[in-house]
């Protein structure tokens, strides 16, 4: 057997064993993701706030630009931030957030006294973590308004193992570990690896078209010499589905990567799915993941469109 199995159980035992400690309390979450998206909106960087949404009041980075714009919040015009509200439900939560806010000039210097605004917030706990479902202007949320998001993610036979780990004695872990984990990934392996994208005849999309619905999230803590991993999420917000839809990118040197080339396949209309580079970084410092490309084929039509690097930092 391969040398690298007994470390990839023990990484697998020690993730279920840890399962149960202690993590950040609900309420610390919840707060610190609204103030986080709306930092990230008086920065001006839109798609950050972007990210951290998932629902019907925002189609696309722009509007989330425009809306905040239409209530005469602009980059540089949020004073001070203050949760006034929060309740967590189960795996719902609802926030008021006031906001001073005052009207700034193109140098960002303030023209006006600063006035408090209300905005609120509907939040749910995903794999994600909490995402921002709901944003409003009008008046609080409550349970009654709750929209419950479905984000279908790929299971794997490690989230198979987590979720059935308090019931798997540590012999049939093992078992289950070495033999089904194992054999399924090397065949899943060979069968990603083998696999090739064409982009010939391929119609050019702008960057900032392909960014509204392809979203790369670099997991969090790099350490040099280990693994991590990168998820790319992609969301088809059209009527009909995306086919054949794939990502490649490029990594340096000092960056092994398992499968350059993620495969989507076809993704249906209003469906989120997610599928992850798993890399290992050689030396701290930064990296990159260059020219990330997407692939796809919307009504009998090829498109490929470029993205901006990602950079993730290596301790």
């Amino acid at each position: 057997m391969n040398s690298r199995y007994p470390s990839i159980l023990l990484i697998i035992f020690l993730l279920v064993a840890s399962s149960g400690c202690a993590s950040q309390p609900p309420e610390e979450a919840v707060s610190d993701t609204v103030t986080g998206f709306l930092e990230a909106i008086n920065e001006g960087d839109f798609n950050s706030a972007y990210n951290m949404y998932e629902g019907k009041d925002f189609l696309a980075v722009a509007s989330v630009e425009m809306i905040f714009a239409n209530k005469g919040i602009e980059p540089g015009s949020i004073n001070n931030i203050e949760i006034v509200s929060l309740e967590v439900v189960d795996k719902l939560a609802f926030v008021t957030a006031e906001c001073s806010v005052s009207s700034v000039d193109l140098t960002g210097n303030q023209l006006d006294e600063a006035k408090t605004m209300p905005i609120y917030f509907g939040l749910q706990n995903t794999d994600l973590g909490w995402i921002i479902t709901r944003v409003t202007f009008n008046a609080p949320l409550t349970v009654e308004d709750a929209e419950v998001v479905d984000i279908e993610v790929e299971s794997t036979p490690v989230d198979t193992i987590a979720d059935n780990a308090p019931v798997i004695s540590a012999f049939a872990f093992v078992m289950l570990g070495m033999g089904v984990y194992l054999d399924r990934k090397d065949k899943s392996k060979k069968k990603e690896s083998s696999r090739t994208i064409d982009v010939s005849g391929a119609t050019a999309m702008q960057k900032e078209v392909i960014a509204q619905y392809v979203r790369i999230i670099p997991a969090q803590g790099v350490t040099a010499g280990k693994n991590t991993t990168v998820d790319v999420w992609v969301k088809n917000f059209a009527q009909q589905p995306y086919e054949n839809f794939a990502v490649k990118a490029k990594f340096g040197n000092t960056v092994e990567v398992e499968n350059i080339n993620l495969f989507f396949d076809n993704i249906a209309p209003g469906q989120t799915v997610k599928k992850t580079w798993v890399i290992k970084p050689k030396v701290a410092g930064w990296t990159s993941i260059e020219e990330p490309t997407a692939v796809f084929e919307y009504m009998g039509t090829k498109y490929i469109g470029v993205l901006d690097p990602v950079w993730i930092q290596v301790q």
